[in-house]
């Protein structure tokens, strides 16, 4: 059966369904529609279908269970989605990794999640991640299989090509044993933590299902839509929330390796593209950029952005220049979106908001004492809903500090609501920086930083940036007798760290300005930064 065009997708079907469930409806009713197109390949939606029962089939054979912890670490590619899928089919955990990510990062995540398969690629933009988990192998315990694709396999790996053959005699008895139900974990996603450490954020798969509903229903997306995916597949922007949104609407996605903005314009123009999910960042590359008046944006008619507060001259150039209706979302990974502007809804996108909360979920702004502040007065935002994780994986204190005293979870940033019931986004309360749509937390740097030798001191802050919206400045005190540099520095962080998070900028300095005891006041280093012009 092929889809039919300009048909409004009835998104209340999917309410109470899983992905495996989703996916045996689309398998079924529009196998032969195109699903996916990447580096000159497409990809329908039955043949999609087929390739995750095969990985699926592979996992069951090798003795995955419900709740087994299955990690991914792939560049952007239709076989990240794939496997994805597959490990939501079967009920076991996926847990997300980034090709950002470095030794320190992946070999935590991968002990603390308990791992037992990892598909991984060999080798991506000249960094060995067969050769870093060649190194952190003696501390992963409960690995058993990695599957690995690409021309460099260790001894210790299997070709990914060996799970395809694995699975492809289906046993559907097998494949269909024990799936997982509507409050089952789906996914693990991992997100630096203010105390240094990250935190696993467990989600199931109603919540997965229920965030990515609302998306979908408040864009509109319809089987005519054409989806340029730019953000990178781990990111919970794509992840969670666009990869989604497109199966339940049933359209077409654009998939590229890696952003380019001259690639970016030119799929507007071969593809007639008509939204884009992306970080603010990619749009201003996008604005700026010279091919941008050869671009034909006739076939655009959204944009989907968050990670940021989203600057008045950004929301009106889009809009403006590409034919776009930019909606700006607020999120976090403990939730996915939580609060969106609705593409039909001129209200609703003025400037400076974040729209409404999504339906069935409770948004509050909250002063010290936990209690509701009228509208107007700005807050802590905290919320309450489906959409939310069940708890912190292993970390029982860090899940009940999450929570204020009525129940709802703390997000750590500061709203308010205005006269018209929009949500707008203020600040942060906590010192987290946002570095071209991703979450970099101090405190996970400074403890590493602390580590080196030469260092006696470091205060790590974040300050404004035109592209990438603040950049990450690492203030260092050398020890007596170091004669440590920026480069030591910053060469330490790069092999340790996923290149977001690596500073932009290292300074070297005699001390800090500290309150009486002894805490670095870091309002106060940023202004002397920002004075110096840094």
């Amino acid at each position: 059966m092929k889809e039919e065009t300009g048909k409004t997708i009835d998104y209340g079907k999917y309410e109470g369904q899983t992905f495996g469930q989703i996916l045996d409806g689309l398998a079924r009713d529009v196998p032969d529609k195109e699903m996916i197109s990447f580096n000159g390949e497409r990809i329908t939606y039955g043949q999609f279908y087929q390739r995750v029962m095969q990985i699926a089939m592979a996992l069951k054979k090798l003795g995955i269970k419900k709740g087994d912890r299955v990690a991914a670490l792939f560049p952007n590619c239709p076989d990240f989605f794939v496997v994805q899928q597959a490990v939501l089919y079967t009920g076991a955990v996926f847990v997300l990794l980034s090709t950002r990510y470095r030794e320190y990062e992946l070999s935590y995540m991968l002990k603390h999640s308990g791992a037992r398969v990892l598909f991984t690629i060999d080798e991506y933009l000249k960094t060995s991640f067969t050769d870093i988990i060649d190194k952190v192998r003696p501390e992963l315990p409960s690995l058993e299989f990695c599957f690995v694709m690409g021309s460099k396999v260790p001894s210790w790996g299997r070709p990914f090509e060996e799970a395809l053959n694995l699975g492809k005699d289906l046993d559907e008895k097998l494949l269909r044993e024990d799936l997982p139900g509507y409050d089952d974990t789906a996914s693990i996603l991992y997100t630096s933590g203010s105390t240094g450490l990250p935190k696993g954020v467990k989600m199931t798969h109603r919540a997965f299902v229920f965030g990515a509903l609302q998306v979908a229903r408040r864009l509109r997306i319809t089987p005519d839509d054409v989806s340029l995916m730019v953000v990178p597949c781990s990111h919970t922007l794509c992840a969670f929330i666009q990869f989604p949104n497109a199966l339940m609407g049933r359209c077409r996605i654009v998939m590229m390796e890696t952003f380019d903005a001259a690639q970016a314009l030119e799929m507007y123009n071969k593809e007639k593209i008509s939204l884009i999910y992306g970080v603010p960042t990619m749009f201003v590359l996008m604005l700026e950029h010279p091919n941008f008046a050869k671009t034909d944006f006739s076939s655009s008619r959204a944009g989907y952005t968050g990670g940021a507060i989203i600057p008045e001259e950004l929301m009106s150039g889009v809009r403006n220049r590409m034919n776009c209706k930019l909606v700006s979302v607020y999120g976090l990974s403990e939730c996915g979106a939580c609060s969106m502007n609705d593409v039909e809804d001129d209200e609703s996108l003025k400037i400076g908001t974040v729209g409404r909360p999504l339906d069935g979920v409770d948004i509050v702004i909250t002063n010290e004492k936990q209690d509701k502040v009228p509208d107007g007065e700005v807050g802590e935002v905290c919320l309450k809903g489906p959409i939310l994780f069940t708890e912190y994986y292993q970390q029982p204190e860090l899940t009940k500090a999450a929570y204020d005293k009525n129940g709802y979870f703390c997000t750590g940033d500061l709203g308010k609501y205005l006269d018209n019931g929009m949500l707008a986004i203020v600040g942060r309360k906590k010192e987290m920086i946002i570095r071209g749509g991703f979450n970099v937390y101090p405190a996970e740097l400074e403890e590493q930083i602390g580590l080196i030798d030469g260092v006696q001191s470091v205060a790590v802050v974040g300050l404004p940036d035109k592209v990438m919206g603040e950049k990450i400045v690492a203030c260092i005190i050398p020890a007596p007798g170091s004669s440590i540099t920026d480069k030591d520095i910053i060469a330490y962080c790069k092999a340790r760290f996923a290149n977001y998070k690596v500073p932009n900028v290292v300074i070297i300095m005699d001390e800090f300005p500290v309150t009486a005891l002894g805490k670095v006041q870091k309002f106060k280093l940023v202004e002397a930064l920002q004075a110096k012009g840094i």
